[in-house]
């Protein structure tokens, strides 16, 4: 309580110090709020999960939670004042598993999602090359796997053979909603140098014809899919197409009062055009988003690859963005690991000794696996507070959790996704602090949905697991302090706390007096980074006007422009 008042105080000896000077009327003035909220249910996720009714911000941090009598203090003659109506509010959405970089994709590639049918998909190829007549190349996403598998059997086609049959001139592209999987042309394989001779790398698979030993056209895993975006005319975004992809998905994160994410890169990731696109669009004051990226770990190359991880970091140390962490695909999606043990401990504790975190994919024995590089590299390098993270790990056993816990590894499920979650209650009750995610775009991003769903624990089956089904002060910890902590920000962000910054977010209901099952349907109402309002719903009047400097109205080549 003490640290609640401690800015009225200090201005209350100013005054009786100074009374009648220019200094008081300096001083009185620099404790002026910029904005304040009013009459609300806020959640504060401080360390005894206290609830307050107003918060007043300064300079973009919280200077003051309380009730509304205490508050009135801190009213200027130019502070904004939101009256949030007894609505909910609560700490800004750490999302701690998004592939945001990925928003590009809807921007500038061909969207197969809505196409149900090879016909389809063929005639939409044909419309967005006729639309696009000067491309070097033609990129998708979306495919079904099953439906070109079924597609390919039913005419004795090769999968490359089907896009042949649309464009064969240029190289032609498609990756699937995993992000997995990509399904070529012969002239991407052509350009290359993939054939029949071309040797698996070490975690991807290039899909053979069992006969003649040629490829499908079907490449799986990011070894893989690298291999083939290598050759291709523009492998991935330019600098310029990042920024308006950034923008588009600052947007949308905003709408979901998300205001820091874990960005993980995977193979053919933007590696150095995505944090070039991120230090300028931070200097031209354009993040409303904390960032931290991690690069991918290829693992058909050794520790050397250090070394470029080391000076892509010393390059990219934002004050709203860095690239701290490394990423490794631990297994596949055919649950298989993709490293050699051997080689994945001498990457690991060569990343390690350089100070990195990792962030691990992994949904079978990519877990295990990753534990004990942990482990060994602790032994060699020394313990630190590394924060390691292992993403998705659907129904880890209870070996597995307290190697976690002993290891102070942080798992980063998705409680909203259709894989299932279900030992979110068993994380909060062992103390390890797990931090939700959505994995974005491969499922919704919608942070409500994942707070449901860690409160109705079900199987893969469907079927439900109440004891392990997580609290909703469990939940929004999970979204908001642990993601904090997840980024080595906890005295940052992450709860409502005076000197912390104002990552606010305005929910339309107060989750604590509603049925579980309602709470994905709670419409968020505002955002706030920083105490700069980035979100409003249409549907909520606050009383006051939104600012002009950040409008999400505006589309991103709109901001870009700006």
């Amino acid at each position: 309580m003490k640290k609640k008042f401690s800015y009225f105080l200090i201005f209350l000896l100013l005054c009786s110090s100074f009374v009648g000077s220019q200094s008081v009327f300096a001083s009185e003035s620099a404790l002026k709020a910029d904005l304040i909220f009013k009459n609300g249910f806020v959640y504060t996720v401080d360390e005894n999960r206290s609830m307050a009714k107003a918060v007043a911000i300064k300079d973009g941090e919280i200077v003051y939670v309380g009730d509304n009598e205490g508050v009135k203090a801190f009213k200027g003659t130019d502070t904004k004042v939101i009256d949030i109506k007894d609505k909910m509010l609560i700490p800004g959405i750490i999302d701690s598993h998004s592939h945001m970089y990925a928003k590009s994709e809807e921007l500038f590639w061909l969207d197969l999602n809505p196409y149900k049918t090879m016909k389809k998909y063929s005639k939409s190829i044909k419309e967005f090359r006729k639309k696009n007549p000067n491309l070097e190349q033609l990129r998708g996403v979306g495919w079904n796997k099953s439906l070109v598998k079924k597609e390919s059997e039913s005419r004795k086609l090769a999968p490359k053979k089907l896009l042949d049959e649309v464009a064969s001139d240029i190289p032609v592209v498609m990756i699937d909603n995993d992000h997995h999987t990509i399904w070529v042309n012969s002239k991407a394989l052509e350009l290359a140098g993939i054939d029949k001779d071309t040797p698996n790398p070490q975690g991807g698979v290039i899909e053979r014809d069992p006969v003649t030993g040629e490829p499908t056209g079907i490449i799986r895993e990011f070894t893989g899919i690298a291999l083939l975006v290598e050759g291709l005319p523009e492998p991935y975004f330019t600098v310029e197409q990042n920024k308006m992809g950034i923008l588009a998905f600052q947007e949308m994160a905003a709408e979901r009062g998300t205001t820091s994410v874990f960005v993980p890169l995977a193979g053919e990731s933007p590696h150095e055009t995505l944090l070039d696109a991120l230090k300028e669009l931070e200097k031209e004051g354009k993040l409303t988003l904390r960032y931290e990226i991690a690069l991918w770990v290829n693992e058909s190359k050794g520790p050397e690859q250090v070394e470029r991880f080391k000076k892509l970091r010393d390059g990219h140390q934002g004050r709203l963005y860095n690239a701290n962490s490394v990423k490794i695909f631990a297994d596949g999606e055919d649950f298989k690991s993709t490293w050699e043990q051997d080689h994945l401990e001498k990457v690991v504790a060569a990343a390690d000794k350089e100070g990195f975190r990792f962030f691990v994919h992994a949904f079978g024995p990519g877990v295990n696996a990753s534990l004990d590089a942990f482990e060994k590299a602790a032994a060699q390098n020394g313990k630190r507070d590394s924060r390691h993270v292992i993403t998705h790990l659907p129904n880890p056993s209870d070996e597995e959790l307290q190697r976690m816990k002993e290891l102070g590894v942080i798992p980063s499920p998705q409680p909203g996704s259709y894989w299932g979650v279900t030992r979110m209650k068993s994380y909060f009750d062992m103390g390890i602090p797990v931090s939700a995610s959505s994995d974005f775009p491969v499922n919704d991003f919608w942070p409500m949905d994942g707070i449901q769903g860690g409160m109705i624990a079900k199987d893969e089956e469907g079927k439900l697991i109440p004891e392990e089904s997580a609290s909703l002060e469990q939940m929004i910890t999970s979204y908001t302090l642990n993601g904090a902590h997840l980024l080595f920000k906890e005295d940052e962000i992450g709860s409502i706390e005076v000197g912390k910054k104002a990552d606010l977010v305005v929910l339309e209901k107060n989750l604590f007096e509603i049925p579980v099952e309602e709470i994905n349907d709670t419409k968020i109402l505002m955002t706030f980074f920083e105490g700069q309002e980035v979100f409003r719903n249409p549907s909520f009047d606050s009383g006051t006007k939104p600012p002009g400097k950040i409008n999400s109205v505006k589309g991103p080549l709109q901001r870009l422009a700006e």
